[in-house]
């Protein structure tokens, strides 16, 4: 079974290794994530340590910084492309960084995590996020490794 550990929770790699669609190693796609990850937290000025604790699976954000992960969220989603700003997932793009005897598995995971209402896109990214790290799922779609 060709998987990776996920860590994250955002965490240093909301990402993964296109396995099917590139040949850049794992410990290239690491450091892209953890780049998009770094990146995203200049950007959004969220407290790098609140990322930590995400990464460490704590989400007790305080109220004051929710709206700077969330938006830490949709940035780091959206330069791995799997999410559009408007909070539209980006299911094939996902899809073809897990292997393909997992991709049904990875696609129900990704299904239930999905907000079933509209909500703004921020929210998304971050209940996405949140859902997906508690699956505990090892599939290299995932943001964080």
């Amino acid at each position: 079974m060709f998987t990776f550990k996920v860590v994250f929770a955002f965490f240093f790699s909301f990402l993964f290794c296109g396995a099917d669609k590139s040949k850049n190693s794992l410990e290239d796609e690491v450091l892209l994530a953890k780049r998009y990850q770094m990146e995203c937290i200049e950007e959004t000025r969220v407290d790098p340590d609140i990322i930590t604790k995400i990464k460490a699976r704590s989400w007790n954000i305080p109220y004051s910084s929710l709206h700077l992960v969330k938006n830490w969220a949709l940035c780091v989603m959206m330069k791995r492309g799997l999410m559009t700003k408007e909070g539209v997932y980006k299911l094939d793009i996902a899809l073809k960084m897990v292997p393909r005897d997992e991709r049904d598995a990875a696609e129900k995971i990704i299904d239930s995590c999905l907000s079933q209402k509209a909500i703004p896109a921020e929210d998304i990214a971050l209940n996405f996020i949140q859902c997906y790290q508690k699956t505990r799922a090892n599939y290299t779609v995932s943001i964080f490794i």
